[in-house]
């Protein structure tokens, strides 16, 4: 019985231990790791239009093409500004988490904005 009462305890402990070590990422590191998610997102779906953008291109005539150059240009633009931001949170520390998100979310705001805009 005393060995039960052992293998229960540890038993017991070990899934404390197991359920407070999921538990215990912090605030930041949530933020941070939903930030990621929102930008990689943004980037896919950033991929995606430039890849519609590039097949309407092969059939399009001179003045779209200007057109969707320019609009794959300022994409290509946008896509920067959000990886280097996406770098920026990867590489984020505890210490320079509110400034890092602060920044970051503003330019996947403004991101997500000109996306939102983009008529075509």
């Amino acid at each position: 019985m005393k060995k039960l009462t052992i293998y229960l305890t540890a038993l017991l402990l070990t899934v404390f231990a197991i359920s407070c070590s999921q538990s215990s990422k912090s605030n930041w590191e949530k933020e941070k790791a939903e930030l990621s998610a929102n930008i990689d997102n943004t980037l896919d779906d950033i991929d995606n239009k430039l890849s519609e953008i590039n097949n309407d291109l092969k059939d399009a005539s001179e003045d779209v093409k200007e057109s969707l150059t320019e609009t794959k240009e300022d994409l290509l633009d946008q896509k920067s500004a959000l990886e280097e931001a996406k770098d920026d949170v990867a590489n984020a520390t505890e210490e320079t988490w509110e400034d890092t998100k602060n920044w970051a979310e503003k330019t996947y705001n403004s991101v997500e904005e000109f996306f939102r805009d983009l008529n075509i």
